[in-house]
């Protein structure tokens, strides 16, 4: 790799001596992960009701944002 003057050269620099010491970014947990399953008996955070209670809206398009409706108090 080139050496660079003034600001970059620094940065490369300092990087180099830092990584001597950190070594490479660590990336990922280091084992398969599967995703996060949640109980439907689970608690919404905004009415306090079961999640299996609520009604999620989805858009069809990119631009609609994912409605969460919770359950009317009776």
């Amino acid at each position: 790799m080139a050496e660079r003057k003034g600001f970059w050269g620094f940065y490369q620099k300092a990087n180099r001596i830092v990584r001597t010491f950190t070594g490479p970014a660590d990336i990922g947990a280091g084992h398969p992960e599967a995703p996060e399953v949640r109980s439907a008996a689970a608690k919404c955070p905004i009415c306090g009701n079961p999640m299996s209670a609520h009604t999620v809206l989805r858009a069809d398009d990119q631009r609609e944002p994912t409605r969460l409706v919770c359950p009317v108090a009776a």
